[in-house]
């Protein structure tokens, strides 16, 4: 025995298999309010797909350009990783009013895609048909905003009221990639004939 030990595991993710259909089934649930409205998170200041996002978030970065380009990566079948989310719901009262208590189901990951395909869903900008034309959510039948919804998006949950462990998740969820240049693109730049 060398006496090496490496880290164990602090975190319990679980990921498992879901589809868009269900944040569009959240977003549609949380924009009508009630039980699964912004006033069930009084702490937050901030929400993608209906989840509350936490105070150390990074604001949206993505472009138009990179919002497409996820869009276009759903309808593909191309596999997107997960969105990670704080799997807590614990309640508390303010002032009679009963409400999540704070951390209660963040985004801890996937800001950047869901907030694309919230962008999408309420027609701030199209996605190319098969014949390249621009397609706004408004414009597809029920059959392909059936097939949307049906793509697999995978959800990693953890669950902690520990905000420092919510913070290392985040972190560790968030800062180990680097960014490809364009000159590493792997398409190339042909002109369409």
């Amino acid at each position: 025995d060398s006496g090496v030990r490496m880290p164990r595991r602090t975190l319990d993710a679980r990921v498992s298999a879901c589809c868009v259909a269900e944040l569009l089934g959240r977003y549609e649930r949380f924009t009508k309010g009630g039980s699964d409205g912004a006033d069930m998170f009084p702490w937050a200041s901030r929400f993608i797909m209906g989840f509350p996002l936490p105070e150390w978030q990074r604001p949206l970065v993505w472009s138009r350009e990179q919002q497409v380009r996820f869009i276009e990566s759903l309808w593909a079948g191309v596999d997107v990783g997960s969105y990670m989310v704080n799997e807590t719901y614990d309640f508390m009262k303010t002032d009679g009013k009963e409400h999540y208590t704070p951390f209660s189901e963040i985004l801890l990951d996937g800001q950047q895609r869901l907030a694309s395909i919230e962008a999408y869903v309420l027609n701030e900008f199209g996605v190319p048909d098969i014949d390249g034309a621009p397609r706004f959510w408004s414009d597809l039948p029920r059959v392909e905003r059936r097939r949307f919804g049906s793509i697999q998006f995978a959800r990693a949950n953890i669950k902690s009221n520990d905000e420092d462990e919510l913070r290392l998740a985040y972190d560790l969820r968030s800062f180990g990639g680097t960014a490809h240049t364009e000159d590493q693109r792997a398409v190339s730049k042909r002109t369409p004939s």
